[in-house]
């Protein structure tokens, strides 16, 4: 027990003295040189101020003020009863999933974790949720993507049908999901006998802006990873590879690489390159699915608060990405 015990030590101990060095490491390469990463970190703000925050913002204070004047599951009753019976989510599945759709991420995230504090689904239940409310919105795919980096239409509906049909198939693999209750903690149960409190406005306002600087933060933070890591060249050897052993450009590989850190970034250097719209549309469809670092950081800063697991998200992402990409294929031969 005890060399298990030290073996666990010496792993932990050495982790943390490799993490500590590369931060060290990042900090004295901005200092050398801080344009590029003033640059880039100006870059993602830019794009958090024009394309994510008009969008989230009032998303934010709508949905909020509907939980609290108690109405959201009535209203969305034709909704949320076939959501309930597909996918064993009671009273609100189908609210959550609505709001997901028309905002994008990280809204459907935000929502389970307030409609959970709020004693309305149980910790079984967030998990259901999110393995089909944590989706794209249709402003980003259709005008972002389509209309203004590929001026393609039929690309945008590609997109569209595979994110969000998979995101729905998605939800039914793990609609008989739940946690063992050994494994459930003392505070999971804590929370659910807090009294619903109704926001006043104030509240309701400064909740939103705190959670819009903190998307906001994760998309900066990430864009300036981003700018660290091809830099250093750390990629290069692996594009090369990947590069002889697929017969692909290497450049496809980079914006790959650049999606799954954040989205926007990934797609952008995407509409760059000379390849067939088909292969497009299935590698934007794999990217915006699986969400992408950034998205990762924002959806689990909610997801935290109401005991979801990093590590299920990541599956369900990774089982929503998989859905995606064959649906995509699919949709590619037909409207492209």
């Amino acid at each position: 027990m005890k060399s298990k015990l030290n073996i666990k030590n010496i792993f932990k101990n050495n982790y943390q003295f490799i993490f500590s060095f590369i931060i060290l490491f990042v900090i004295l390469l901005v200092s050398i040189n801080p344009t590029p990463y003033i640059n880039a970190t100006l870059k993602g703000i830019s794009i958090w101020a024009d394309i994510v925050l008009p969008s989230l913002f009032c998303f934010f204070i709508f949905t909020t003020l509907l939980m609290n004047f108690g109405s959201t599951p009535k209203i969305f009753d034709f909704l949320n009863k076939p959501f309930e019976k597909l996918y064993n989510t009671k009273k609100v599945g189908g609210y959550i999933f609505a709001m997901s759709f028309f905002a994008g991420y990280p809204v459907g995230a935000k929502l389970i974790s307030e409609f959970y504090n709020n004693k309305t689904i149980t910790i079984n239940e967030a998990h259901r949720l999110i393995s089909y409310c944590s989706t794209s919105g249709p402003m980003f795919i259709l005008g972002s993507l389509a209309s203004t980096l590929f001026n393609n239409f039929n690309l945008g509906i590609v997109i569209m049908l595979s994110h969000f049909i998979s995101a729905l198939l998605n939800g039914l693999i793990y609609r008989k999901f739940e946690i063992k209750p050994e494994l459930l903690k003392e505070k999971v149960f804590t929370q659910t006998t807090q009294e619903i409190k109704k926001e006043s406005l104030n509240d309701i306002m400064h909740n939103t802006i705190i959670s819009s600087l903190m998307v906001g933060g994760y998309i900066a933070l990430c864009f300036t990873l981003l700018e660290i890591i091809f830099n250093l060249g750390v990629l290069t050897p692996l594009s090369t590879l990947l590069e002889n052993v697929f017969n692909l450009d290497g450049a496809i590989f980079q914006s790959i690489f650049k999606g799954i850190i954040e989205v926007t970034n990934g797609c952008v250097s995407l509409s760059s390159i000379n390849i067939s719209l088909k292969t497009i549309s299935i590698i934007l469809t794999g990217l915006l699915s699986f969400g992408g670092l950034s998205i990762h950081l924002q959806t689990n800063m909610f997801l935290s608060k109401c005991n979801v697991k990093y590590k299920f998200f990541l599956l369900t992402k990774i089982t929503h990405t998989i859905l995606a990409v064959i649906l995509s294929i699919f949709f590619s031969q037909i409207l492209l």
